[in-house]
């Protein structure tokens, strides 16, 4: 889910590319007070069929007896290229340090903390049908947990430090994802060429307290229609109740891009040494709360839970199986989020892997290209390579 781009490829077609903004308006009712705008800035990028920002299915959405290609994406640590601003970071709780002209590169902004994104969260069978629809099950999606900040100066004048952060979360997937992909407008997808996509899902997360080493739940966040791009950039602007600023950047670095190329809302130069390399970021605030689904409960009240799967190391833990559904629906029940009006910015490096291209046709537009047994030797390369990508290359939210 980390395919990139470039707007190399697009800056070589006949017609000129503009870029759209996309703003969406943080009002007071909705997000407990707080109040501001999120901008998206699509790079002048369009998918399939050209769909955009505001898409998230390619004609009548996703074709399961049509798939064009299975991938998988793995997170990795970060390398600190992406071109997003320092952040001045604040300590989480009492005598936590405060961090100035953080490095946010595969980072996560949440209020006025930061967290870098675990290397173990993986996005499994992502389906992609010959039209460029995605479809991903909420069981393939999985989220390592967010405990942990790697602090690196921008400016280079303070030493680097990893903080063991005492407001932890773990996130996990309450729906399945859909969306689409631009890999279907390359004649080879895996090859060193731009591509992009989007999806969406609602996903929840489960705060902690690290209180002394001990972990001490917290409260469950809830948020609806997350969206998840591998293009892109974004800016934060939003003010809570309270009157505390939250303003972020975050910058996508293209598919098989060098990172250290990329200009913010022009994207960067292709090169074969990151191919297969990916970035990806969504942002958001959290709402005053939402509606979930009676049989979110078992019969005595208590969440009805499910065992949420780490992909990459196995680990199982205990989520609440849970449903957001609209306003009015019956027996539906109303979520309070305990930090709600809180502006957050995910971003991952990954590393993607196909798994699978249809030899009959990975896509309706172009032609697949190379042969199928070349792509079995190119896949089993990729397999081999990928324990060692993570030394030196850009890994994923």
């Amino acid at each position: 889910m980390k395919h990139k781009l470039t707007l190399l490829a697009a800056a070589l077609c006949s017609s000129p590319v503009i870029a759209a903004t996309f703003t969406t308006t943080i009002d007071a009712a909705t997000y407990q007070g707080s109040t501001g705008t999120i901008i998206f800035d699509d790079w002048g990028y369009t998918g399939p069929t050209g769909v955009g920002a505001n898409d998230f299915q390619v004609g009548a959405g996703f074709d399961a007896s049509s798939i064009g290609q299975i991938q998988h994406v793995v997170t990795t640590a970060p390398d600190y290229l992406t071109p997003d601003p320092g952040s001045n970071v604040v300590g989480d709780l009492i005598n936590s340090p405060n961090f100035s002209n953080a490095n946010m590169d595969g980072g996560v902004n949440f209020y006025k903390w930061a967290y870098t994104t675990p290397a173990d969260s993986t996005f499994s069978n992502m389906n992609i049908d010959t039209a460029g629809n995605y479809y991903i099950a909420k069981e393939d999606m999985s989220f390592g947990k967010y405990d942990l900040f790697e602090y690196r100066d921008t400016t280079g004048v303070n030493p680097d430090q990893s903080f063991d952060t005492k407001i932890n979360f773990k996130p996990y997937t309450v729906s399945d994802a859909q969306g689409w992909c631009g890999s279907v407008l390359s004649p080879d997808p895996g090859g060193v060429s731009e591509m992009a996509g989007q999806v969406t899902f609602d996903f929840a997360m489960d705060v902690y307290f690290d209180l002394g080493g001990s972990e001490v739940f917290s409260s469950t966040q809830l948020v609806e229609n997350f969206v998840m791009r591998s293009y892109g950039d974004y800016s934060v602007n939003v003010t809570t109740a309270g009157g505390d600023v939250q303003s972020f950047e975050g910058h996508a670095v293209g598919n098989n891009t060098d990172p250290t190329s990329v200009v913010p809302g022009e994207g960067g130069t292709l090169d074969p040494a990151y191919q297969n390399d990916v970035s990806f970021l969504g942002a958001g605030v959290l709402p005053s709360g939402v509606w979930v689904s009676a049989d979110s409960f078992n019969p005595d009240g208590s969440r009805k839970m499910r065992t949420d799967v780490n992909q990459t190391t196995g680990e199982t833990t205990q989520v609440w199986d849970v449903t957001i559904v609209d306003a009015g629906t019956a027996g539906a029940t109303w979520h309070s989020n305990a930090y709600a009006g809180y502006a957050y910015v995910l971003r991952a490096d990954g590393m993607r892997i196909l798994d699978y291209v249809n030899p009959d046709g990975h896509s309706l537009y172009v032609a697949t290209v190379p042969e199928p047994e070349t792509y079995a030797m190119m896949l089993a390369g990729l397999g081999l390579v990928g324990a060692m990508a993570a030394r030196h290359r850009r890994q994923m939210v």
